[in-house]
This record gives C-alpha cells, structure tokens and sequence, in this order.
C-alpha cells in the first residue's frame, strides 16, 4: 500500500460560511446504514472492516490509501489539523481489456470515521454478459429497483437506483434518484440546504436516504454490456459527519484565534 497526501486549505470566508451552514441545518444523530453491499462493502464500515472486505473479494488488489488535513487560520499563519485516512482506491490486476477498480470514501473527524460512499467500476470487453442478465442479476441481489431509466445515443445507458426504506429521497430529478452528496469536506452542506429551502429535504437532512445506482452501459449497437458503475452514498453518517466537522473547524479556528491575540512581538513604544 501506498499513501497519497492531500491538503484541504479552508479560507476565512469559506470557514464562516460553513459554519452558518452547519448552524441552520439541524444536528442529525447517526443513523444505521443500509444493509446494501457491493462485493462485500458496506456503508459504515471501519477502515479495518473496508480493508478485510477488499481482501476477502480480492487479495490480489493493489490498495492505496488516501490521507488528508484541514488547515485553518489563525489570522496571521496557517495552522494544521492531524493527518486521517480520507479513503481508498484499489485496483485488481488488469485481464486483457477487462478492467475493475473500487473507491471508498470514509468520512472525517471529529466523529468516528465510517464509509460514506462507494464506487465500483467495470469494463468487460472480452466476454460481456447480456443486459438482461446484468439486470436480473441485480434485481435478484438488491430487489426492484425504485427507479429504471435508459438514455444515451450509440450506446446506451440503463440506469437501475434504490432508496433506502423508511427515509425520504432528497432533491429531485425526473426519472432516476440524485445520489446524495457526501465528503471529508462540510462543503457539500450547501445542497442539503438548498433541497431544504427547495422543500425537497426534511428539516434534519441526515433523514436523507441512502442511494444506490447501477449504471450498465451497452456497446454501440449492440445489448452486451460492455461497462458497469455501482455507487451508493449515506447521509445517515454522512451528513452529521460533516457537521460535526464543521462545527470542529470552527472551533479551532476561533481558539487559535484566541490565542493568537495573546503572542506575536510588540515593538518598544
């Protein structure tokens, strides 16, 4: 494994700006994720869990781990927060023109850190299965789809998403599910709050229900599929993650602000 380092530099306004936001939205508890599984990996798993299920799918994936750090200001320097595993990216050893890769993305602190979200890609070039196949195929493994829609010129799309039970779908498209964003970053507040002012979220957005897609691309002319993309996202940590986070940046900015006020070289008047 290998790690790969990235800087998440938060400027003074984005700051205050995440931080109204993280005031208007009202603070989720966690919620349960759904049972839903992609070769093994669930949203909520532990880094440790993440790793075991790659393992177990693939033992011959080569992994690497994604890092990340917030940097705050002080009001005269940048400051920085601990290094944390921000996600993953494996990938299985090529088989000709067949290729597969996985991503996952874990939330960031202060709360303890759980998968958010999940992508698995695919091409099959050498012996790709019918798309009626791919679709049974699916439809046996997560149930009837919610949604189920086709578009593309040449080749084609077919498009099968699911919600979670129980929690309502937030924001709004004509014929498929918007996935939900999730990330390291309370950025992505900002669409929770849009959906809400839209009335397209409820009042505690961690409500949101968890997506899952699966996108099953066909070759030009033809109904073999050739392409597959699965994804699923979770509000239910996700969003309260971010939050949190948020809520933690804001927090330590101010203190060493704070304390900034207290240090520096005055001259001799």
């Amino acid at each position: 494994m290998t790690d790969r380092g990235i800087h998440a530099t938060l400027p003074d306004t984005l700051f205050r700006r995440l931080s109204l936001a993280a005031l208007l939205l009202c603070a989720g508890s966690v919620q349960a994720a759904p049972a839903w599984d992609i070769v093994g990996l669930k949203l909520g798993m532990t880094e440790q869990e993440t790793l075991a299920a790659i393992k177990a799918h693939a033992p011959q994936a080569k992994v690497t781990m994604n890092t990340l750090k917030f940097t705050y200001s002080d009001g005269a320097k940048r400051q920085e927060t601990p290094s944390f595993t921000s996600g993953l990216v494996a990938r299985l050893p090529n088989q000709g023109q067949d290729t597969e890769a996985l991503q996952v993305e874990f939330s960031a602190p202060p709360l303890e850190q759980r998968v958010i979200s999940v992508r698995r890609t695919l091409s099959s070039y050498a012996n790709p299965p019918a798309l009626e196949r791919m679709v049974a195929t699916v439809t046996q493994k997560y149930g009837k789809p919610a949604t189920e829609q086709k578009y593309g010129i040449g080749m084609i799309t077919t498009e099968l998403a699911w919600a979670e039970a129980g929690r309502k779908t937030c924001g709004k498209l004509d014929k498929g599910l918007l996935m939900p964003p999730v990330s390291q970053t309370p950025e992505s507040l900002r669409w929770y709050e849009l959906q809400q002012k839209n009335s397209l979220a409820p009042a505690d957005v961690s409500q949101c229900s968890a997506v899952l897609r699966a996108m099953l691309k066909t070759a030009s002319g033809g109904s073999s599929v050739v392409t597959m993309e699965f994804q699923m996202t979770d509000p239910g940590h996700g969003v309260p993650a971010m939050q949190a986070t948020a809520k933690w940046l804001a927090g330590l900015e101010a203190e060493a602000r704070k304390s900034r006020l207290n240090s520096g070289d005055t001259p001799k008047l």
